[in-house]
């Protein structure tokens, strides 16, 4: 198998912070491209993130911040000065790509727009990212993902049952969901700007994307569909959580009712209820739900998760356990299948880290996890490349222009 990638030869900048655009660029790093991530000389405020999730984030070990900036090169300029927005402006007009989730009015200011910058290099392909889209009230409103992607969803209090407390994504997910489907609008334009030989304004938000996410309850609520659900009235109670006799829970997802009923019951020790005609239909459980419901859930609560979910998926049903996110990082199915994978941080500390979750036949992409080290790690390497001396690269720095 070839190293050589599918993505090789494309030069992406990325003026990103937080999780999602730089995700995208992480994705395309992964693929082949050569990333340039410009930063200013603080750094950006994902490399400070990890303290409250209580990981490392010195430039040693930064886990939180490797994740979405793992494999790029790091550039550390300071665009409010004249020679700052120069490099920048070099290292553009040398891009296929150049990714941002800043804001428009200062993109604009700085001369970084697309107007700008389409004008100047029209092969070039702009994307952006927002929290709410570009029109309507709430357009000029900053947005992490917890508040326009899982919050403004009505994710937080729908997707759990009724009268619980609104659920906490882990940081990042909803961003990770945006990232995937802001990655894919870079591909398209990748293959359009092959065909027209013309780049091309790319964009997503946290709350379209959420919107897309939850296809689902967006058009059925119009119907009717109630959200959130009543956890002792479900539509199909082998659809449905259970606790076991250990304290675990399992998941089961059953399209034909009535055939998993004859499967299941006999191993509760319920042949007796195999004709009975409150139950073994679904037409007919959902008439009888606060019935039906203690006789399953009593049946899952006689021997442990693990018991069930071999005895039941035995029988061709789909169940699974619902585990924990600490278990996911050891998950033997995970290690196997090297979506997780040890990396090794200058500190000496090795840690279980997450996989883009794509794999291509043709390509080797499973082997390159470089941590990200400090700000400015390869700035003399990227501006030697732009054609910049050591005298002049000095000079920047000496006049806080580069780090």
């Amino acid at each position: 198998m070839e190293r050589n990638l599918p993505l090789e030869g494309l030069r992406v900048v990325e003026l990103g912070t937080h999780f999602a655009v730089p995700s995208v660029a992480r994705m395309l790093a992964d693929w082949g491209a050569e990333v340039v991530k410009v930063e200013g000389i603080n750094g950006e405020p994902w490399r400070t993130v990890g303290r409250n999730q209580k990981c490392a984030i010195t430039d040693e070990e930064n886990p939180f911040f490797t994740v979405p900036n793992a494999n790029k090169k790091f550039l550390a300029l300071n665009l409010k000065s004249a020679d700052g927005k120069t490099a920048l402006m070099k290292l553009i007009s040398t891009a296929d790509i150049f990714l941002s989730n800043m804001r428009i009015p200062a993109l604009t200011k700085l001369g970084f727009d697309y107007d700008t910058l389409s004008a100047a290099y029209p092969e070039l392909i702009y994307v952006h990212f927002t929290g709410y889209g570009y029109q309507g009230p709430d357009a000029a409103k900053p947005g992490f993902d917890s508040v326009a992607f899982w919050a403004r969803s009505g994710a937080m209090l729908d997707w759990g049952t009724e009268g619980n407390f609104p659920f906490l994504a882990p940081t990042g997910a909803g961003d990770a969901m945006v990232g995937a489907i802001l990655c894919a609008g870079v591909l398209a334009a990748v293959i359009g700007r092959q065909r027209t030989g013309r780049g091309t304004f790319v964009s997503s938000s946290l709350m379209g994307s959420s919107i897309w996410y939850n296809n689902a309850a967006v058009v059925s609520t119009q119907y009717g569909n109630q959200f959130p659900k009543d956890k002792d009235h479900p539509a199909n109670p082998f659809g449905w959580q259970y606790q076991c006799a250990d304290g675990e829970w399992l998941m089961i997802g059953v399209v034909d009712y009535a055939d998993a009923y004859q499967k299941i019951m006999p191993l509760f020790g319920r042949k007796d209820l195999l004709e009975d005609q409150r139950f073994n239909t679904i037409t007919a459980v959902q008439q009888h739900l606060d019935e039906a419901m203690p006789i399953f859930r009593a049946g899952f609560m006689m021997d442990t998760r693990d018991h069930w979910v071999e005895r039941i998926g035995a029988l061709n049903i789909v169940i699974g356990k619902i585990g924990h996110l600490s278990e996911l990082a050891t998950d033997p199915q995970a290690i196997a299948n090297n979506f997780v994978q040890p990396v090794t941080f200058s500190s000496g500390k090795t840690i279980a880290m997450p996989t883009v979750p794509v794999e291509f036949s043709a390509y080797d992409t499973g082997k390159a996890y470089e941590p990200t080290g400090a700000v400015g790690r390869d700035t003399d390497e990227v501006l030697t490349g732009m054609g910049y001396t050591a005298i002049q690269i000095a000079e920047l720095k000496a006049n806080g222009a580069a780090k």
